[in-house]
């Protein structure tokens, strides 16, 4: 981090440790919106900049020529793993992104469907009769990761050892050494997988990237590895985090699972509506040339965190954003991202949250939350809910 001179405005909040974070992430950056400053400094973690408006984040995802996505994170960490399209800057970019495109259309995962009603059905089966459960890891953490060892060619014997993985990987109580050793296990996986499937393709999309070209060439291993560790990272986290996050929220709010009860065709526009109160992704970004951001001078070489729930809690985009609403006439939000950056996962994430809510609400409908004291959250670039236990009659 270079020494120049002093930032400002300062602001001191930690963006992995804060205490009002970790008790409640969505709470806290709301709190944060309200009373920070538009754009400012924070001396955590060596020292980065902080997004707190949704104009200042949507420039910071829209403008990678200025805002530059080769650290994925604060500080910057150059021995991380590189995940392939994701760190990436254009015009590198943009090649390995229509390359994997058509793998994540609609129409490619669509035939994954019935399976995913398989899992759900499964899942909710062993949870059902109980009439309880701690919902994070029998159901939110388990779904997202058959699904994703499906589509990528994955024997499912190794589900436990890989679930394992992905909840260790992602812990607070993960050292950095102890969470390096992971992602060699992980790359250890995803390196044996490809060996396999060079020698003997099947019919699965590990087999299909490694005969995809870019410029008339195959991919390197190396390559190869680095799109499917991105993969395991982003396709895994994520559908997790925002099925707890959601069902938290429904846990409260009786009306909106009567009506979702009532009417299950609402579920679509609920889970769009869940997405954009409760996103959870808060995205780091490495400055590349100095430039302007809300009137505030930023140096090239300094970090910059931009929070990405805050677009979809902006009062422009969405009237009375605080309050989660079915009846909006668009649901405005990024919690998949914006720019370039976009999440290709975007329409399996939301097929598995469609199937996941239709199989809960005809099989259990309403259910409460127990509070037992473990409820806190995870903070970090890709916040999360650590317990969430529930029960119903």
């Amino acid at each position: 981090m270079t020494e120049s001179p002093a930032r400002s405005p300062v602001f001191e909040f930690d963006y992995i440790a804060d205490a009002g974070l970790l008790a409640d992430c969505h709470a806290r950056y709301w709190e944060l919106k309200e009373t920070a400053p538009p754009v400012f400094w924070t001396n955590a973690h060596g020292g980065h900049w902080m997004c707190n408006t949704a104009a200042s984040v949507t420039q910071v995802v829209r403008h990678p020529e200025i805002f530059s996505s080769r650290f994925l994170s604060i500080p910057p960490n150059p021995d991380q793993p590189k995940m392939i399209p994701e760190s990436l800057d254009p015009p590198e970019h943009r090649p390995y992104r229509q390359m994997l495109r058509p793998f994540f259309e609609s129409r490619a995962i669509e035939p994954l469907e019935a399976r995913v009603v398989e899992w759900t059905d499964q899942l909710l089966g062993e949870a059902e009769a109980k009439g309880e459960c701690e919902f994070v890891s029998t159901i939110a953490s388990r779904l997202p990761v058959a699904v994703f060892m499906e589509l990528f060619g994955f024997p499912m014997e190794k589900f436990d050892e890989f679930r394992h993985l992905v909840t260790s990987y992602f812990s607070v109580r993960s050292s950095p050494e102890e969470r390096s050793g992971l992602a060699q296990q992980i790359l250890g996986n995803l390196g044996g997988l490809i060996h396999q499937r060079m020698a003997e393709p099947q019919d699965d999309m590990i087999s299909k990237i490694i005969v995809s070209e870019i410029d008339g060439k195959k991919l390197p291993f190396e390559e190869l590895m680095s799109i499917g560790f991105l993969m395991f990272l982003a396709g895994l986290d994520t559908v997790t985090n925002a099925m707890s996050f959601g069902m938290r929220h429904l846990a409260h709010d009786e009306k909106l699972r009567q009506r979702v009860i009532n009417d299950p065709d609402v579920i679509p526009d609920m889970v769009e509506e869940l997405l954009r109160r409760y996103a959870f992704v808060a995205t780091p970004r490495y400055i590349v040339q100095d430039t302007e951001l809300e009137g505030i001078q930023l140096k090239s070489g300094d970090c910059i965190l931009a929070p990405l729930p805050l677009i979809g809690w902006d009062e422009k985009l969405n009237e009375d954003p605080a309050t989660v609403s079915v009846e909006r006439q668009f649901y405005r939000h990024a919690a998949f991202g914006s720019g370039i950056h976009t999440c290709l996962g975007l329409h399996l994430a939301r097929m598995e949250l469609i199937v996941f809510y239709r199989a809960w609400f005809s099989r259990i409908g309403h259910f409460k939350q127990i509070e037992k004291g473990d409820e806190s959250c995870r903070g970090g670039s890709v916040m999360a809910l650590e317990h969430l236990h529930l029960a119903w009659n």
